[in-house]
């Protein structure tokens, strides 16, 4: 049989039904209700937060279709309140985000999506699953760019450089990120502090401090995101750490716990003099200017030069404590910590200035010798 044959044969019981579906598509895509999808997303979103030191705000530009069944946003804005009281809001933004919905799992009542965002200069790619039972997060991120990430530039006062590679698996039993298991990893390449303009704290002059390689691993079980490596070995820093994240349905809300240390090596304090003065003289165990103008490092100096410090709080506030404890008893350290003088006593202060006082009267020659003591008064068997 030709294809003629065919055609006006089986035609339209084919053409019809096809050209239905491609015009339902076609007008279902110019009618659908985006704008409610965006309002959704966000109120949300918003409503979720509780308010205190974690609140987020988010806004969205646009919603779209992508596809058949897929969606686009653009211009999301999630701004989070200042850390420190008079401080600057932090904003994530992603530039675009792209999910397509799985059909046949939206019949049965469960969500599976498969997504792409861009953001930070990088892309994330993965899948999210969410069931009555269970709720699954497949993602891997690359090329992420850490200069755009307002959140590590505000915790440490500076711009931070480098590349950001990784890996995030998560299943969550019951919905609950609070019982959740599964890995994390992520690899930052050129890793950098300061871009050699701008000022720590505003203040002093930081020229950039070369990082390395950074990598970081952990493993959740049972809601718990414990950090096993958390590591940096580059030409200017050493840098090692350790901890635990307590995860929470809402990400803002988990718990942080984290200990670290790092020490400047030689070969970026004999850069310049300016480098000299900021963490002191190549092989020296005593600080610099940053310890003077910024007391946490300060507190945070230890005895064989090292800083250390402990990250806890919640994830959308870090508050770093200076931890000198952490690292374990100093050993082999030939050069001791600089000495705090111990105040005088009223008495000794007393006697400092009475001495002042009889040098001044004598010219500033030697002091006259003190008067002999008095007598002592007789006893009862001398008496007649």
């Amino acid at each position: 049989m030709k294809w003629k044959e065919l055609l006006r044969k089986y035609g339209k019981w084919v053409g019809y039904p096809l050209f239905y579906l491609v015009a339902f598509v076609f007008f279902l895509r110019l009618v659908f209700p985006y704008d409610k999808i965006k309002e959704r997303i966000v109120s949300s979103f918003n409503a979720q937060q509780r308010p205190g030191p974690g609140q987020q705000q988010m806004s969205i530009d646009e919603v779209s279709g992508w596809w058949l069944t897929g969606v686009r946003i653009k211009g999301v804005r999630i701004v989070s309140a200042p850390s420190e009281p008079g401080g600057n809001p932090s904003e994530i933004k992603v530039d675009e985000a792209r999910a397509k919905i799985g059909v046949l799992s939206a019949i049965v009542g469960h969500t599976d999506l498969t997504f792409h965002v861009d953001a930070f200069g990088g892309e994330i790619d993965g899948t999210y699953f969410d069931s009555p039972k269970e709720r699954s997060v497949d993602a891997d991120i690359d090329g992420v760019d850490l200069t755009q990430i307002g959140a590590l530039t505000d915790l440490l006062g500076l711009p931070v450089e480098g590349h950001a590679k990784g890996k995030l698996t998560l299943t969550m039993p019951e919905q609950k990120a609070s019982k959740g298991s599964g890995s994390f990893t992520l690899d930052v390449a050129d890793t950098a502090i300061g871009d050699g303009k701008a000022k720590l704290k505003n203040a002093l002059d930081w020229p950039k401090l070369a990082v390395g390689a950074l990598s970081v691993s952990a493993d959740a079980k049972e809601g718990v995101l414990k950090v096993s490596k958390l590591s940096a070995g580059g030409k200017d820093l050493e840098l090692s750490g350790e901890g635990k994240i307590q995860m929470r349905d809402l990400a803002n809300e988990s718990t942080v716990d984290v200990q670290l240390k790092f020490k400047i090596n030689d070969s970026y304090r004999s850069k310049s003099k300016l480098t000299e003065a900021l963490f002191g003289a190549p092989g020296s165990m005593k600080g610099g200017d940053v310890d003077r103008f910024v007391p946490k490092m300060k507190s945070a100096h230890r005895a064989d030069g090292f800083y250390a410090f402990r990250l806890q709080g919640l994830l959308s506030k870090l508050d770093p404590k200076p931890d000198p404890n952490y690292g374990g008893p100093i050993t082999g350290v030939s050069e001791a910590p600089e000495q705090v003088p111990t105040p005088l006593s009223h008495e000794r202060q007393r006697d400092q200035r009475e001495r002042r006082e009889r040098e001044r009267e004598h010219g500033g020659g030697a002091a006259p010798p003190p008067p002999p003591p008095p007598p002592p008064p007789p006893s009862d068997s001398s008496a007649p």
